[in-house]
């Protein structure tokens, strides 16, 4: 334990750190025969979500546990969501996790982390079921049994965590963040499918009673595919990658209780990937940029919607893909066509969202900003792109509101209705900052966070694909000068730092955009309705201001002059008087 404490990364824990190990406090006696063991401290169901959504736990003394369910009368994450019931999801019926691994991680002294056991027994913070304590290693296909039940568990891998374990707990993304630092050392539990189903009670025991791979601890096996050894920068971005050999990758492929969801699937993807880096991408284009019809883009990836729940926005590459009017890529279903909010929009809006692309041009000025997550290659992107879309093209061009592309030898053709307006999954997704230092606040001014498209008829599209630009009513509104006008801050900086639309620019500018037929309704042309408001409320405002200046004005005028007309009326009088009195 405390030769893999040592993997812990230094950031974390300062220069000055110590390994610690911890004695359990429960051992056997002579009587077990020296069996490893471990003992239940607390069972936590699932309870309620509290302010922030994320699900909290709640403690029962005992459970029953099946297979696929896990703890009966509790739906977890791989019972009720509808995209991974295909998958091998009983090896994630039950999670565990051990105090060992809270003592370890508060050392890294988290502000917002529980410190002390009883308090890791009131708010468990991994969402498991069942904490334990031992000191024993874990490795992958050890049976543990409970002595006195028919209850009997498999180890199918580490807890891959996700971004939701950095808001849970408070921690920074990235390299600074809790979720980077348990999922390099394998210390944010396990899973484990239910072979035989039974009950359990605070203060059992889990007993080992087979261990078929010793090599493969769970420490072991994270180290290996998240250590870095593959690649030092897939470590800063918390992404798998594979530095020993292609037999001992094939050798964890064919393990038939490794689970399939986040690590199976991982090493296949991993496989695959380290075969195609050995290869350049052919398709880049070789022309100089031309502003004008004619301009030839060319398509560097295709990608349909993926099922790996330890990734925002997952993304798998296919050799081709069928693209129809409002659905998008066909045989998959993105925002636009099952999201809250996005049923409730018009055909014709959420047809605007059909397709998201990007281009490789925006990627290569968002690598210049050096976001420490962020990919470094264009390798990196085409083999695992960044923002949910679902084509990246290299495109020296600009993009413009209106464009029609082509596909050279399909019937596909898309039409440019908007930049991508980013929400913070952008920022989940690639380990950023919320707020200004973020990615989303980065790309959303410089509309370098992708391009919808409407699909203006059906077609192919495949990996080397050539898109060539048919039409371009609107050159003088690129996405980058669309993005800048609204979310630049230019009619109000502060803006620019919540991420909300303004406009410093002539009116009669803004009402031409509102009436442009082909920018998207969904986040653009809502914006700019709400902004011309705005600004017709302050122009009221302001006229109704300038009319009383005016006649406060007129009033100051006239004012000034009332002491003369007094005096002219007193000498008068007094004229009067004068004349009287001599008469």
């Amino acid at each position: 334990i405390a030769k893999r404490l040592n993997m812990v990364p230094k950031p974390f824990l300062g220069t000055d750190y110590k390994v610690q190990t911890f004695a359990s406090s429960f051992t056997s006696n002579g009587e077990d025969n020296g069996k490893t063991k471990q003992k239940v401290l607390g069972i936590f169901g699932r309870n309620h979500k509290d302010d922030n959504g994320y699900m909290v736990r709640k403690r029962f003394n005992e459970g029953y546990f099946v297979p696929l369910q896990g703890l009966v009368g509790h739906d977890f994450w791989h019972i009720y969501d509808e995209d991974v019931k295909e998958l091998k999801m009983g090896h994630r019926a039950v999670l565990l996790q051990s105090i060992q691994n809270y003592r370890k991680i508060s050392l890294a002294n988290f502000r917002n982390f529980p410190t002390e056991d009883k308090q890791v027994l009131i708010d468990p913070r991994f969402g498991e079921q069942i904490i334990v304590d031992s000191d024993d290693d874990v490795c992958i296909g050890d049976i543990y049994e409970v002595p006195g039940s028919t209850l009997k568990l498999r180890v199918t891998s580490p807890r891959k965590t996700t971004r939701y374990l950095d808001i849970t707990n408070k921690t920074l993304p990235g390299t600074k963040g809790i979720c980077h630092l348990v999922t390099s050392t394998a210390m944010a539990g396990w899973f484990c499918e239910v072979l035989s189903e039974g009950n359990m009670s605070e203060g059992d025991e889990f007993v080992l009673v087979e261990r078929p791979q010793p090599k493969w601890t769970l420490q072991e096996l994270a180290l290996a595919i998240y250590g870095g050894e593959g690649d030092s920068s897939a470590y800063i971005r918390c992404k798998p990658s594979w530095g020993r050999s292609m037999e001992e990758l094939e050798e964890l492929i064919a393990l038939p209780y490794l689970a399939d969801c986040g690590w199976k699937q991982k090493l296949e993807t991993i496989k695959r990937h380290n075969i195609e880096r050995l290869q350049p991408i052919p398709y880049f284009t070789k022309y100089l940029p031309s502003h004008n019809e004619g301009t030839v883009a060319s398509v560097l990836g295709v990608y349909g919607r993926g099922k790996d729940d330890d990734e925002y926005m997952h993304r798998v590459q296919v050799e081709n893909a069928t693209f129809q009017p409002l659905q998008g890529i066909k045989g998959h279903s993105f925002w636009h066509m099952y999201g809250e909010g996005a049923l409730e929009m018009k055909t014709i809006e959420r047809s605007q969202r059909a397709v998201l692309l990007q281009t490789v041009q925006n990627y290569r000025k968002i690598m210049q900003a050096n976001f420490e997550c962020f990919p470094e290659t264009e390798m990196d992107v085409v083999l695992d792109p960044c923002f949910g879309e679902q084509l990246i093209i290299d495109c020296p061009d600009d993009i413009c509101l209106g464009d029609v592309w082509a596909v050279t030898g399909s019937t596909a053709r898309f039409r440019v209705t908007s930049p991508r307006k980013p929400c913070n999954e952008i920022d989940n997704r690639n380990g950023a900052m919320y707020g200004p230092r973020g990615l989303r606040l980065f790309t959303l001014p410089r509309g370098l966070a992708g391009i919808f498209c409407l699909v203006e008829a059906e077609g192919k599209v495949e990996k080397g694909s050539k898109f060539e630009l048919v039409e371009r009513p609107y050159p003088q509104w690129s996405m980058v000068e669309l993005s800048k006008a609204i979310y630049g801050g230019e009619g109000d900086p502060k803006a620019i730092m919540r991420g909300v639309g303004s406009w410093g620019r002539p009116v009669k500018e803004l009402h031409k955009l509102i009436q442009n037929p082909y920018l998207a309704e969904c986040e653009w042309k809502d914006e700019l309705r709400k902004i011309a408001k705005k600004l017709e409320k302050k122009g009221g405002r302001s006229r109704k201001n300038s009319v009383s200046l005016m006649s406060l004005r007129r009033l100051e005028l006239k004012s000034t002059w009332i002491p003369f007309i007094i005096a002219f009326f007193f000498a008068m009088l007094s004229c009067l008087m004068v004349m009287v009195m001599t008469d």
